[in-house]
């Protein structure tokens, strides 16, 4: 039973297999309709009738699945849905009367009809027909809205799982970073505070910047953390500054806008041993408007395209649309940087 019902639903979740089955199944209940036709004049004569009403029901099925359906019974327009329905099944059992009416007396000439001897019987053919279509359209759309909350949930577990095994990882590097902080010899302040530092950056980038909107004091104290720890690992001949000025430090904000040109920064800045290179960071706010400057010395300018100016470009677009400006240029061996946002 188990594998019956996994056939049936593939089929159905293969729309032009499901198609061809049933156009298949319908061909051959002509055939044995037209066992008259083939028995008086065989088997060449049945091509010009069969393909005539194969046509004639490719036009109702699809009229209907295809144009009516989601044109205006999905939207509940019934009224519309109605008429061109009853339109449809008229010029559909005319079309199939008439042309029954001239093969029949092909076949049969001494037994003349009338066309209305075939109108009662192709309205009902016309009606079983759209009850039909319409009954295996609801049905497929049922099948493949099963599949599509099935990988839904398939998607949903998954993302579970990868979270779940997320959480394992952080607890194990915190408590690893603890474990290093007690080894470390007490007289030893700078590595101590620099694992405090990264612990702190660790932190903030897994748990607090998960939400959709932090403090502007909190990205401040962020950006603070990581230009300490980049300063303690940092040669002398490298200048480092960072200059906030926040009046309001309650302000929501996008959480890692900046620290991407902050990274860009310290990677691609000038390390010639002749000259001081230099790298200079402002943060500003007031009154809710926030500027944000970056700027360092460079042998190599960083890319435009990059990974991490693509997202926070795309970011800025998604989140302050109409309310930034960011402006990067490149001079005289200066890379810079400036970001305003209106908040």
């Amino acid at each position: 039973m188990t594998s019956i019902k996994g056939v049936i639903s593939y089929i159905f979740q293969r729309r032009y297999l499901f198609h061809l089955l049933v156009w298949v199944m319908y061909a051959l209940l002509m055939l044995i309709d037209m066992q008259g036709y083939i028995r008086k004049r065989g088997w060449l004569f049945i091509f010009n009738p069969f393909l005539i009403s194969f046509l004639l029901m490719i036009v109702l099925v699809y009229g209907n699945t295809l144009l009516l359906i989601p044109r205006f019974l999905e939207r509940k327009k019934y009224l519309p849905y109605a008429i061109g329905i009853l339109l449809l099944m008229t010029l559909n059992t005319l079309a199939r009367s008439r042309s029954q009416l001239h093969f029949d007396a092909v076949v049969w000439p001494n037994d003349p009809m009338n066309i209305e001897d075939y109108f009662k019987w192709n309205v009902f053919y016309s009606l079983w027909f759209i009850v039909i279509s319409s009954m295996l359209y609801y049905a497929q759309r049922w099948a493949e809205q099963r599949e599509q909350v099935r990988n839904i949930q398939i998607t949903q577990l998954q993302t579970e799982l990868k979270y779940l095994r997320a959480q394992l990882n952080p607890h194990f590097l915190f408590n690893g970073l603890n474990t290093i902080y007690g080894t470390i010899d007490l007289r030893n302040s700078q590595a101590r505070n620099m694992v405090v530092q990264f612990s702190d950056l660790l932190r903030y980038n897994l748990y607090e910047a998960e939400t959709d909107q932090v403090e502007l004091q909190q990205e401040v104290a962020y950006l603070q953390n990581y230009v300490a720890l980049q300063r303690a690992r940092s040669d002398a001949n490298l200048s480092i500054q960072l200059q906030t000025a926040v009046s309001n430090g309650n302000l929501a904000i996008a959480p890692l806008l900046f620290v991407a040109f902050v990274e860009n920064a310290f990677k691609y800045t000038s390390r010639d041993d002749r000259q001081t290179n230099n790298v200079r960071i402002t943060l500003s706010e007031t009154a809710g408007k926030l500027i944000f400057t970056c700027t360092n010395s460079y042998d190599t300018a960083p890319g435009q395209s990059g990974i991490g100016l693509a997202n926070v470009r795309r970011r800025l677009e998604l989140l302050y649309p109409g309310r930034h400006t960011l402006d990067i240029s490149r001079q005289e061996g200066i890379y810079s940087v400036t970001l305003t946002l209106h908040l």
